[in-house]
């Protein structure tokens, strides 16, 4: 069931809260929802307390006029969090959602967070002269934005099949389409902009919440490479492949995608 939490300046976020037990807040990414998790907060939430959000103007929360930024969606989460009176959560951040983690931690600290599951997500995705692991160069990126002024729909349509190593269904493409495009046009693009030009290599390693890293082995836009540097860079890191799996393992793979992140969060407490 959604509900609404409102924020201080007004907006709102979308969410559902299911299960009981240890906190597992599921956070998606770019331009995505909370949908992307559909087919695991059953199985995660027969184990744990599992909270999905839809990040300021994604999904099913209002459109905001200001606020679309990684750094204002991690301000958001953790008035959410707080709300809830989450103790200890596990954060799971796909893509994005790792990013406003990583900007959380950056604002808040790491009290009170009991892990961090990140779905293959880098510290940046701009390549930069000394990250040459970014997914796009700036000119990538500038193609980007253009294309999501011209024709929002049409970009993210094409979009959604590099995140896959097994070119969706076409009622899956449609039904992940229709998710994607709920954040319009204009918030998108800020979204995109705002993401891309992210850099939390200072970051990692800087903290030591528990990390698991979860990459698929066919990753068309955030190369195996980062999962391996961050598993170099983040302390007691644990880095798992998904072999049937690209950008989204949880999607994929999500029997297998379950199992192991379920283990792994109940081994905390273990």
């Amino acid at each position: 069931m959604t509900t609404f939490h409102d924020l201080p300046d007004g907006a709102r976020l979308a969410y559902d809260d299911t299960g009981s037990g240890r906190p597992l807040v599921l956070v998606h990414g770019m331009c995505m929802t909370r949908r992307f998790f559909d087919r695991n907060v059953d199985a995660l939430a027969s184990r744990f307390r599992v909270v999905r959000v839809d990040l300021r103007s994604h999904g099913d929360s209002p459109t905001a006029e200001g606020g679309n930024s990684v750094a204002q969606y991690a301000r958001d989460l953790k008035h959410l969090i707080d709300a809830l009176g989450l103790e200890r959560p596990v954060l799971a951040g796909w893509s994005m959602g790792t990013l406003t983690i990583w900007d959380l931690l950056r604002q808040f600290g790491a009290d009170n967070l009991g892990g961090h599951v990140n779905i293959s997500q880098g510290p940046s995705d701009l390549v930069r002269d000394d990250w040459p692991l970014g997914a796009f160069p700036l000119e990538g990126l500038t193609g980007l934005l253009a294309g999501a002024q011209a024709d929002f729909r049409a970009t993210m349509d094409h979009v959604i099949p590099l995140m896959m190593k097994h070119a969706p269904t076409p009622e899956e493409q449609a039904f992940l389409l229709d998710e994607t495009c709920k954040i319009g046009a204009n918030c998108g693009t800020l979204c995109i902009l705002d993401q891309s030009l992210q850099d939390y290599r200072d970051v990692v390693g800087a903290h030591d919440i528990p990390t698991l890293l979860t990459w698929g082995r066919d990753e068309k836009l955030i190369s195996v490479a980062n999962g391996e540097w961050l598993a170099e860079h983040q302390p007691g890191a644990k880095l798992v492949m998904f072999e049937e799996s690209g950008h989204c393992p949880m999607w994929e793979e999500s029997e297998r995608f379950n199992q192991v992140v379920g283990d792994w969060v109940a081994a905390l407490d273990g």
